[in-house]
């Protein structure tokens, strides 16, 4: 393994002691704990190019503030414009970003796009209940704007920040607001995430050895049977995958400690999204809980589906909501990428 791979193991496996620590702080101190931790990892691993990552955060908050109705789209060209001035800094003259910072960027893009279109809302739902006066039936949806604090906790949690699950604003909230995060399921969850992840890391370090990816950039590669080429090809995406199960499920494990997505199964949760309706659990009734809203894989389905297309629904499950609801509905295509 890498020394940059290494690190990402370091991480994913201390969060997860970590967020069973945060389910006994009071909101105000996990919010701000969490920021710490999370922009203390941010300055280690990055270093100067963490900058990077601040320029993205407050030109988002200062669109959103100055224009609400607008903020979805200034805000989607914004991130993916310093995306684009990111991935190309060395033209400039500036020094190459680390992987790290790469990681934090893209995941951060998602936040912020989410964040603007949540603002959005909020505000339009807003008018709706001073024009109707009735309070709105939007589910999920902020109950006040937030602040430069809020924007900058939620860019900066420690949760996920170089590996996702990608959450929105809501979720995180949420999570800084449950009565009696103690009270959650935590290790039983937390275990049976983990469960296959063992299995997944011996396949990748197994294989790995057997098939290199340093070895299709030679002259010798080029120089094999093509049927060996294409059969290498497979071995190396095998290896691409076991790695990124063992990764992912490692990172749900670290938000299942912390409690962050936990949801009453009634509220039927989506992956990225969150709950769908609205459910008031019984009082006096068990309540079933489940941490659907930052699953982002489903590895099983992944491999054994029919169709390409389902297969890219368990792949990334997060980042496929994100698409769905903030890109997809605004692409010409509709037709095609909304089925």
């Amino acid at each position: 393994m890498s020394p940059d791979e290494l690190v990402y193991l370091g991480v994913l496996a201390a969060s997860i002691p970590v967020g069973f620590l945060f389910r006994y702080l009071s909101p105000p101190v996990k919010q701000g704990a969490g920021l710490l931790l999370g922009l203390s990892l941010t300055i280690a691993t990055c270093q100067i190019h963490a900058l990077h990552s601040l320029v993205t955060v407050i030109g988002t908050w200062i669109i959103i503030k100055s224009t609400w109705r607008s903020a979805p789209a200034l805000c989607l060209g914004w991130t993916f414009l310093y995306l684009l001035f990111f991935r190309l800094v060395t033209w400039f003259g500036l020094p190459a970003p680390t992987p790290f910072a790469n990681a934090i960027q893209l995941l951060l893009t998602l936040k912020m796009v989410s964040l603007a279109n949540e603002v959005q809302s909020y505000h339009l739902e807003k008018k709706k209940e001073v024009s109707s006066f009735s309070k709105s039936p939007v589910i999920g949806g902020l109950c006040a704007e937030p602040s430069l604090y809020d924007t900058l906790s939620y860019s900066y949690c420690y949760v996920g920040i170089m590996t996702g699950p990608f959450f929105r604003f809501q979720t995180y909230v949420d999570w800084l607001r449950q009565p009696c995060p103690l009270t959650l399921p935590a290790v039983a969850p937390c275990l049976q995430r983990l469960k296959l992840v063992p299995v997944y890391g011996a396949l990748f370090l197994a294989v790995n050895s057997v098939f290199p990816l340093g070895y299709v950039r030679t002259d010798d590669f080029l120089n094999d049977n093509f049927f060996f080429r294409l059969f290498y090809m497979t071995a190396v995406f095998f290896v691409f995958r076991m790695r990124f199960y063992a990764a992912w499920c490692a990172a749900e494990a670290g938000c299942i400690s912390a409690g962050l997505g936990c949801y009453p199964e009634g509220a039927m949760s989506k992956p990225g999204g969150g709950p769908t309706v609205s459910y008031s659990p019984d009082p006096n009734a068990p309540v079933a809980y489940d941490f659907k809203t930052i699953q982002n894989i489903d590895c099983y389905n992944t491999d054994f589906c029919v169709k390409v297309r389902h297969g890219m629904r368990y792949w990334n499950m997060t980042v496929q909501w994100w698409l769905h609801h903030y890109i997809y509905p605004n692409s010409p295509f509709k037709a095609y990428v909304l089925r």
